[in-house]
């Protein structure tokens, strides 16, 4: 609706779909927009949004507990201790989008009474082009660093997990993630109850294949399922940490395998959720600005979200690993 396409003449014959006594039928269509786009991650549905408290965010992270010793009952004695306390701290990125309603578009439009609410979905998915963006960032934005930005995207959180795992083609998937939780919860210097395992679509399928032929998948995945979001049921695994939904994510990273071109590294994630934030500016989503009208008689919308990721406790509290297995094409 931005601008005005060419005028040509044509042959009303040519236009006819039926020319008859008392008919004269020509093309019309149906009002609704056919649309099954994906617009936001599942990850983004279930982690907090928390107000950012700068331009960097700063949050403190203890990483040790000192202190206590055994000593004689009859002369106790103690030493001074002194817990380590590290400040970390992330900077805010921007995401922008804009939309341009024509004048002479919105005129002719509603002179025609064709879709009405056009400018109503031009708008949603001017913010739904937004939470898109942000939704592929949250696990895949390139940016190399939380503290000295070397990019505009978000730092995703893929990068940000630094305790990684890996399942080579021969390997089993659920044995892989098990044991990965199983170490996490083994932790004598955290306690760790990861909350959700996030999967590539297509490594979920793999898994359910190997578990499909298992015998033994009814105790641990088959039969199990968990609720993740009100109505959304999905499979779950028992694990060191009680029983963890498995739920799939278009967004995770999947690389060409540097081996085999014919495999491909589907990604992983063992998350901790609650220590998953979004630190936003101003509000949790978009902004939606109006320009007004200009010279040229457009009316102008734009959109801007404020805020950045961020995985606490990255190289302990989360896993991402690696599932290699033969390409499986996705659509679109």
């Amino acid at each position: 609706m931005s601008r005005v396409g060419q005028t040509q003449w044509i042959d009303i014959a040519g236009a006819s779909q039926i020319i008859a006594p008392g008919a004269l039928i020509t093309d019309d269509f149906q009002k609704e927009i056919t649309d099954a786009l994906r617009r936001n991650s599942v990850l983004d549905a279930r982690i907090s949004y928390v107000p950012a408290t700068g331009d960097f965010s700063t949050y403190y992270e203890q990483t040790e507990l000192n202190g206590g010793e055994f000593v004689d009952p009859r002369a106790p004695s103690a030493a001074a201790s002194q817990n380590a306390r590290v400040p970390r701290t992330f900077k805010m990125k921007a995401l922008t989008n804009q939309v341009n309603f024509g004048h002479y578009d919105l005129e002719l439009a509603k002179q025609q009474n064709n879709f009405p609410e056009l400018k109503a979905k031009d708008l949603n998915d001017m913010i739904n082009g937004i939470t898109l963006t942000h939704g592929k960032a949250l696990w895949r934005g390139n940016d190399t660093n939380l503290s000295a930005p070397t990019t505009l995207q978000y730092r995703g959180l893929c990068k940000q997990i630094t305790n990684t795992f890996t399942v080579a083609d021969a390997s089993s998937i659920v044995a892989a993630i098990r044991a990965q939780v199983a170490a996490m919860v083994a932790s004598e210097k955290f306690e760790l109850l990861p909350t959700a395992i996030y999967i590539d679509p297509i490594g979920h399928y793999y898994m359910e294949e190997e578990e499909r032929v298992a015998a033994n998948n009814n105790t641990q995945i088959s039969s199990l399922s968990k609720t993740t979001i009100a109505g959304i049921e999905v499979r779950a695994i028992m694990t060191a940490a009680g029983l963890i939904p498995i739920i799939p994510e278009p967004f995770m990273e999947s690389t060409v395998n540097g081996a085999d071109a014919t495999k491909t590294d589907y990604g992983i994630a063992i998350v901790t959720e609650p220590m998953i934030e979004y630190h936003y500016v101003g509000r949790k989503d978009a902004f939606v600005f109006e320009l007004g009208t200009t010279s040229d008689l457009q009316m102008k919308f734009i959109g801007a979200k404020y805020g950045a990721p961020v995985a606490k406790g990255a190289s302990y509290a989360h896993a991402y690993g690696k599932i290699t297995r033969p390409t499986l094409a996705k659509i679109g």
